[in-house]
This record gives structure tokens, C-alpha cells and sequence, in this order.
């Protein structure tokens, strides 16, 4: 397989950008709505953080330059994604945080839209937001675009 990413799946830190804008946003309203609506808007949230930490993990290995399986790639589990980036010679950059959260993070891209039984802490999702934020300004600052 060919290094470079097929056309029309470029991701970008902008989109990481946006998808934690989407979840500081939905953070916000769950704060002022203590109710079913917070609820969703907390799963909301939750899905936004993991998008940017799988876009971020993606992104890294995307611009590595290294032939990509995209087979291995199109998955949303960041420890697979991690692991599989390593097995191809990647350097990653992952905070120690979210490695250590992979599996709760992962989660949240199917539970925070679908299983409306899971509700996910909003003392965790401010940690999360905060560690996946900083990544963000950590790789833009390496260059990432």
C-alpha cells in the first residue's frame, strides 16, 4: 500500500480543532442543563474527544511517510491504532494520559452516540478535553498541520 493518504480522506488538525470545539461546546451546554439533555450532550462531548484523539493518533502516521495498510487504519480504537503505528515504525506522540485511557476514550465513539444507559463524568471529559487540547497545541507546534 502506498503512503499516501487516497484522495478525499486528508484529515487535518483543523478538523481535531473543530472536533474539540464540538466537545468544549457540548461541555458547556451539559453544564447549564442537568437534565436528559446534558446527558446526550455529555455523550456528545465524549464522541468529539475521541475523534481528535483518533484523528491525532491518524495524522501522525498519515505524514510519517511510511506505507499505510488502510485496512489497519480505518478503526477507532486508539490502542490499535497506536499499536499498529509502532509495528510500522511510527513515532508516535501520545500524552501518557491518553495512553493510559485508551480503552475509556475508545469507547466513546460508538457509547457517547448510541448507549444512552453510559454516562460519562463531566470531571472526566474536562480532564480529557484538557489533556487532548494540549496534544493538539504540542503537535501544531511540531508542525503539524
Amino acid at each position: 500500500m502506498s503512503s499516501r493518504v487516497p484522495a478525499g480522506n486528508e484529515l487535518s488538525m483543523a478538523q481535531v480543532q473543530a472536533d474539540l470545539y464540538s466537545a468544549k461546546a457540548a461541555m458547556e451546554g451539559a453544564d447549564s442543563n442537568k437534565n436528559r439533555l446534558g446527558k446526550y450532550l455529555k455523550g456528545l462531548a465524549a464522541y468529539h474527544l475521541q475523534q481528535a484523539a483518533e484523528k491525532m493518533v491518524k495524522i501522525q502516521i498519515y505524514r510519517a511517510g511510511v506505507p499505510v495498510d488502510y485496512a489497519k487504519i480505518y478503526k477507532h480504537n486508539i490502542r490499535d491504532l497506536v499499536l499498529y503505528g509502532t509495528q510500522i515504525g511510527v513515532k508516535l506522540e501520545i500524552p501518557a494520559y491518553v495512553r493510559r485511557n485508551d480503552t475509556i476514550i475508545s469507547s466513546w465513539e460508538a457509547e457517547g452516540r448510541y448507549d444512552v444507559h453510559i454516562v460519562v463524568r463531566s470531571d472526566t471529559l474536562r480532564k480529557a478535553y484538557e489533556e487532548i487540547q494540549n496534544w493538539w497545541i504540542v503537535l501544531k507546534e511540531k508542525g503539524y498541520k
